[in-house]
């Protein structure tokens, strides 16, 4: 005996049913519905009552089979719980809705997540993929997708495709020149963990400024943030060590925001005992007390760009930028309270 919920449950109609109830063929109703070929008044307002009466919805992914490609765009994207993703990720979404083709998210957070879209991806036969600041777990898999479809990358290390980022390099170099004018030398660094070139570019930017300066690379005072943590632990290793530094630079925002919490444990004033600093400027640092001085890239705005070029690729078979030579976006310093000149010997 079936429950009325069961009763009431609406199976969809295919285009055999159509048919069958409007009395017509297969054909006739492929023809009204795709609005080709000769077919009365009459028999298009009959076909058309079952389809109104039915709230028949035509089967995209059905219909696309027959193509090379299918109308649509993966987004494979890291933790997008992190605004960072998020605003990269709103970007690009933004310009493919705006377009005939529908993005599919995929938020790959470890190899097994990488493999199942991938192998989507390859079903459904997608027109581009773009790879939106997020590790990569099966190489092969990925070089199988990147010969049927056409892709870019945002901060994502694929050898062969074009490649968007900011200037990583330029950005740190400038925050920790802004903490030496203010007459920091025991300057911390805390990276990411993971190894990608956007990690190797901000610590390149770090060690060129000391240099630069006349200060040398104390080995103590690089450390690298662990899953668990993100950086908390990281900055309270630092303050036991025998020089603490009297400045710390985050290699994202994320990290600052924990390095903030840990010295905020320890009762470390900032800026007046440590200055601390960061990269991103995701707006959640706009609730520190102080705010944070951190370096802003264009998020959105790469995620944008990243969109359309893809689109201008795949509709009218214009090229992509030359892999080698990668986009960058500049960056720009926001001073806010969180560096001062060091005034305290903790």
């Amino acid at each position: 005996m079936h429950s009325a919920d069961q009763k009431d449950k609406k199976a969809y109609l295919t285009i055999e049913d159509i048919a069958a109830l409007a009395g017509v063929s297969k054909s006739t109703v492929s023809r009204v519905l795709n609005n080709s070929g000769f077919v009365s008044d009459a028999t298009r307002k009959k076909v058309m009552r079952v389809v109104s009466s039915h709230h028949y919805v035509p089967n995209g992914f059905a219909r696309d089979l027959g193509r090379t490609t299918t109308k649509s765009i993966g987004i494979f994207v890291g933790d997008i719980s992190n605004q960072y993703f998020s605003e990269i990720l709103a970007g690009a979404e933004a310009v493919i809705s705006r377009s005939a083709y529908f993005p599919f998210i995929c938020l790959v957070s470890n190899a097994r997540r990488e493999e199942f879209y991938i192998r989507e991806m390859l079903k459904r036969r997608v027109s581009g993929v773009l790879f939106a600041s997020t590790g990569i777990y099966n190489p092969d898999m990925i070089t199988q997708l990147l010969q049927t479809t056409s892709a870019i990358s945002i901060q994502t290390d694929i050898p062969g495709i074009p490649y968007i980022d900011c200037d990583n390099l330029g950005g740190t170099y400038r925050i920790i020149q802004h903490l030496i004018s203010l007459g920091h030398e025991r300057i911390a660094f805390i990276n990411s963990f993971g190894e990608t070139s956007v990690l190797e570019h901000r610590y390149q930017g770090y060690c060129n400024a000391l240099s630069d300066h006349g200060i040398s690379l104390n080995p103590q005072y690089v450390r690298r943030a662990d899953r668990t943590s993100n950086g908390y632990q990281a900055v309270i290793d630092l303050l036991n060590l025998p020089e603490p530094p009297t400045a710390i630079h985050c290699c994202n925002d994320h990290i600052a925001m924990s390095a903030y919490q840990a010295l905020r444990s320890r009762g470390i004033s900032i800026p007046h005992q440590i200055s601390l600093t960061g990269f991103d400027a995701l707006s959640p640092t706009l609730l520190m007390e102080p705010q944070l001085t951190t370096v802003s890239q264009p998020l959105h705005k790469m995620g944008t760009t990243a969109a359309e070029m893809l689109i201008a690729k795949i509709e009218a078979s214009q090229p992509l930028p030359d892999p080698s030579s990668p986009i960058l976006f500049p960056t720009e310093i926001l001073l806010r309270g969180s560096t001062a000149p060091p005034s305290v010997i903790l």
